[in-house]
């Protein structure tokens, strides 16, 4: 009997909803991390007078050592442990975030988001893995709404932390919390987060059986005489070299067009919305505000995301919002300056962005096989990430040369709809496949 085939299509055990309540808790850490360099933004600005260039340039400080983190950290998540790299993760983004609490200048600010970024960098690929082997089948779609919510809700949290605390204590207030935040996490995860079961079988470290014994007691399931065997296709996955070879090179390229364009556009919303609704009203309240309610639209649209994937398969989802989300750009452009519509508009493109990542989330970690799965996913993470440095940087010049910030938000529904394409083209060809080179998709997933 596959133990792991009948793990995903049984009701989940408490240590398995315990694994995926921690990997929500760990995105829930992420986004406060990620959202308070911009929610600092107007007024760090204006401490250090920043011109929107430089400003640009450290919002995109972090993505670069996200993207850094998702590329060299994350494949190591196949060669030393899951669970380790995760603590290791951690640590590096305990370690930026206090740092930045004290930083002398703009380049020492730049140098502490880089380090923060590279532990979260690590950290999202590698929570992507854990949920999608911890969920069952029949939940995956859902659980990856929820998981995916975590970002938003700490981004929200991060917001209305942000809002009391500047104006009285000064822009390094919300980085201290954040660090707070990821130390108390650090404690969290070492007690309470489980080895992935499928790298234990996979990658059979030291006393594998003898570990996957212990987690199967707790899940209430018989001890195994001997490890599973595991297919020869995936006894063949040698590492990165893998996204290269056959018919997997076009996919992963493809991949990496689709999720880069796609968090481009997203964390041009999440980065640079606070300031331009401040700089636009001169009001830099409304511009938290206005973060806020993006954040706020980004956890309705990843509980609406989790409901509808228990009817509705996640790549439709994923398609449609990505669609929607392009026409949402396009609107919030046209009604940036009518400011009360513009508020309910930042909110519905909170919910279409937010759904967005849920649907890539969901439906990309089967595509690759588990010994790959940690190297492609943190691949795809990373070469997002490389997209999406440009961003923040490019918005910046566009800004700094004459461009009206309601045209910026027009020229990024574009990218939505080229996303789009690229992840139906994937669907296409995983679809004509040969039997032998599938992996295992379920059906609420895919």
């Amino acid at each position: 009997m596959d133990i792991l085939k009948d793990l995903r299509s049984s009701p989940m055990s408490r240590l398995q909803v315990r694994a995926v309540a921690v990997a929500i808790a760990l995105m829930l850490i992420d986004g406060m991390d990620v959202a308070v360099a911009a929610y600092a933004a107007p007024a760090l600005s204006k401490a250090w007078s920043l011109d929107p260039v430089t400003l640009g340039f450290l919002l995109s400080s972090g993505l670069v050592g996200m993207a850094a983190g998702s590329l060299i950290l994350t494949p190591f998540s196949d060669k030393i442990e899951r669970r380790r790299m995760m603590l290791l993760a951690l640590i590096l983004v305990s370690t930026g975030m206090v740092l930045s609490v004290f930083a002398g200048d703009v380049i020492q600010l730049m140098a502490y988001r880089v380090l923060a970024g590279l532990g979260i960098g690590g950290m999202i690929a590698n929570l992507n893995v854990f949920v999608s082997e911890y969920s069952s089948d029949k939940r995956r779609g859902s659980i990856f709404g929820l998981f995916t919510s975590g970002f938003a809700i700490g981004a929200t949290l991060g917001g209305f932390i942000a809002g009391p605390l500047i104006p009285h204590f000064g822009w390094r207030s919300v980085f201290a919390v954040g660090a707070a935040a990821s130390i108390i996490m650090l404690a969290v995860t070492w007690r309470f987060l489980p080895e992935s079961l499928e790298y234990l079988v996979s990658k059979r470290p030291p006393n594998a059986l003898a570990r996957m014994n212990a987690l199967l007691l707790q899940m209430r399931r018989p001890a195994l005489a001997e490890l599973p065997k595991t297919p020869e296709e995936q006894q063949a996955q040698r590492g990165i070299r893998d996204l290269f070879a056959g018919r997997m090179a076009i996919q992963s390229l493809l991949l990496w067009t689709g999720y880069g364009l796609m968090i481009a556009a997203y964390y041009f919303a999440s980065t640079w919305t606070p300031k331009l609704i401040a700089t636009s009203s001169g009001d830099d309240s409304l511009g938290v505000t206005m973060g806020l309610v993006v954040n706020f639209g980004g956890i309705i649209g990843c509980f609406v995301f989790s409901i509808l994937a228990v009817f509705l398969r996640s790549r439709h989802l994923l398609l449609g919002s990505l669609l929607v989300s392009a026409l949402t750009y396009v609107v919030f452009g046209m009604t940036f300056n009518q400011t009360s519509l513009a508020i309910v508009i930042g909110a519905v493109l909170g919910v279409v962005t937010s759904a967005n990542v849920a649907g890539f989330y969901a439906t990309t970690p089967t595509l690759f096989p588990a010994a790959l799965r940690g190297t492609g996913i943190g691949w795809m993470v990373g070469i997002g990430r490389l997209v999406s440095i440009l961003s923040p940087i490019l918005v910046g010049y566009l800004l700094a040369g004459g461009w009206k910030a309601e045209n910026v938000f027009i020229l990024f529904g574009i990218p939505l709809v080229v996303s789009a394409l690229a992840m139906v083209t994937i669907w296409s060809l995983t679809s004509r496949k040969p039997a032998g080179e599938q992996v295992s998709e379920t059906v609420r997933v895919g």
